[in-house]
């Protein structure tokens, strides 16, 4: 199951005039991110579409995995647990187009803001197998178009840098783009290095994930664009990136990615992501809720969702929503969190009625049963993340935050309760016109 038959299933915008890689595609992308945006037309690629925003809503991604939005942590967590093995090996939907190509002449490569200017893919899923457990890994790596065949790569320092570092004379990888919205949040998880992205990935979607060999890597078989590659010894000057906080993020030494050769469909979708932006956040942010969920619970069993907020970058602002039933859980409940997700620098916690994931609900349930002299807890010089600009630099750290947004345990909970419409919610407008 592939990102084709993702789009078939989904509304969409869909763009018929030409559009420029260059700023103005990712400035069309942004302008409507619930639904999948398809650029038909991008300058100076004839036979190459464009598609972002597959991930860019919770009810989206809820979708993708078949579930209600509010059953995303659920599903994730559960398909944590049990990855499934694939079996299923099929035919690969792309086709051989060019050795050591030049890797801007076939693939928009996109320049998402001014002032720098760097061409970034920022939805280049690396795919790579542990020479020493045979495990593959697959993770999200942005990668700089240097020139050419040459690309230089954010090689961080989890599974796939770890294998990296084992390996003698360069990683042999597959760098796969334009994949199910599954696929790319199974990529986007920290997951244990024994176990394999592509069957967390097979388990999201229920078994129907088939793999394709490429040169003995395997890539999922109806991916829009393979790219078989190289992580050399070489080193060469990567960014500055607009991270996920939306600032730009410093220069670094990063490792050299050579491409060999160039697979794509026909007519394929470019898999668009801005940096910075909703699916940016979404990917970075989701796959950590159900970590979240589960060390909150081993303290507040009461607990029942996690949040990673979008206006907090999806990565240092979250909402844990619990039911509460002694004055200390919403305390308890924020430092697990914090404690869960070190790079989180404020917890809200709310009460089951309020709906985690609408900022507008969070808000209400803070102006209406919080008192910030009684349910702030501030805790200070914490190490907080390196996306956060606002730290001290020269000593880093932060001061982290809890909110306790319930509502006053002595008090009457129906004093607090939102009144609404009667009715309001079943009404379609569409029988009234």
């Amino acid at each position: 199951m592939g990102l084709r038959a993702f789009l078939n299933d989904e509304e969409r915008t869909t763009l018929t005039e030409q559009v420029d890689p260059r700023f103005e595609l990712p400035a069309l992308a942004v302008q409507e991110e619930s639904q999948p945006t398809v650029f038909d037309d991008v300058e100076g690629y004839q036979n190459v579409r464009a598609v972002a925003n597959t991930l860019g809503s919770r009810e989206m991604i809820g979708r993708a995995l078949d579930v209600e939005p509010s059953a995303i942590v659920d599903a994730m967590g559960s398909a944590m647990d049990d990855p499934l093995s694939i079996e299923e090996t099929a035919a690969p939907s792309f086709e051989h187009v060019a050795s050591e190509p030049t890797i801007d002449e076939h693939v928009p490569i996109p320049v998402f803001y001014d002032e720098h200017e760097r061409q970034y893919f920022a939805s280049s899923v690396v795919i790579s197998e542990d020479p020493e457990t045979g495990v593959t890994n697959c993770s999200f790596h942005r990668m700089m178009f240097e020139e050419g065949n040459r690309l230089v790569m954010r090689l961080v320092e989890r599974h796939l840098h770890d294998i990296y570092s084992r390996t003698e004379g360069g990683l042999d990888v597959a760098v796969v783009m334009g994949v199910h919205p599954a696929v790319e949040l199974a990529a986007a998880t920290s997951f244990a290095p024994e176990k394999s992205e592509l069957a967390l990935a097979n388990r999201l979607l229920d078994g129907d994930l088939a793999t394709a060999a490429v040169d003995g890597i395997e890539v999922p078989a109806d991916a829009e664009i393979v790219m078989r590659a190289t992580i050399t010894d070489e080193r060469a000057e990567e960014g500055p990136f607009v991270d996920l906080s939306r600032t730009w993020d410093r220069t670094r030494s990063q490792p050299v990615v050579t491409v060999a050769d160039l697979y794509m469909r026909p007519d394929p979708y470019a898999r668009i992501i801005v940096p910075g932006r909703t699916e940016h956040a979404h990917l970075m942010g989701i796959p950590q809720e159900p970590r979240i969920y589960r060390i909150v619970e081993n303290t507040v069993p009461t607990v029942q969702n996690v949040v990673l907020t979008p206006g907090g970058c999806s990565w240092l602002h979250g909402v844990v929503q619990l039911e509460k039933r002694s004055e200390g859980d919403p305390k308890n409940a924020g430092m697990a969190a914090l404690a869960a997700h070190p790079s989180m620098k404020k917890v809200t916690v709310v009460d089951s009625d309020i709906d985690p994931a609408d900022p507008a609900a969070v808000e209400w349930a803070t102006a209406t049963r919080m008192q910030p002299d009684e349910d702030i807890t501030v805790i200070e010089n914490a190490k907080g993340s390196s996306l956060d600009p606002s730290q001290d630099y020269d000593r880093g750290t932060l001061a982290k935050w809890i909110v306790d947004a319930t509502v006053p345990g002595n008090r009457d909970r129906a004093d607090f309760a939102e009144v609404t419409v009667p009715g309001a919610e079943e009404i379609d407008l569409a029988d009234y016109q």
